[in-house]
């Protein structure tokens, strides 16, 4: 689900947060709040964790284009980890914590393949 209709899903299942057209996270702490009132609907729910995974998404696509960005200007890793202030203790860190955002080698499914043993085979009629 992309932002655009988690938004609509939430205009549809709590109108009272939706109507206001607050920020993104005054919206969730809105959520939070009428959940701890106990007044958040289960539609309102599900369209909270939308929006929270919607989120969890984009910051991690944005992550992801800024340590390439960074390290296509040839930065080091630890020059990196200095740049956004991670306070990582070794190059290594570093390298461990975002290597995999940038390798040109990452694998990519199609989500349709078993993994591991051996392949199916149909039982003998």
């Amino acid at each position: 689900m992309n932002f655009q209709e988690a938004q609509r899903w939430l205009e549809r299942a709590d109108p009272a947060v939706a109507k206001k057209r607050t920020s993104i996270p005054e919206q969730l702490a809105e959520m939070k709040q009428r959940s701890e009132d106990g007044v958040l609907t289960h539609d309102g729910a599900a369209a909270w964790y939308a929006l929270v995974q919607e989120m969890r998404r984009l910051a991690d696509s944005y992550e992801r284009d800024l340590i390439r960005t960074l390290r296509a200007s040839g930065l080091t890793w630890q020059q990196v980890a200095d740049a956004v202030q991670a306070q990582m203790s070794s190059r290594q860190a570093a390298q461990g914590k975002w290597k995999r955002l940038i390798d040109p080698t990452r694998r990519t499914t199609n989500g349709n393949m078993r993994r591991g043993g051996r392949p199916r085979q149909d039982p003998p009629a």
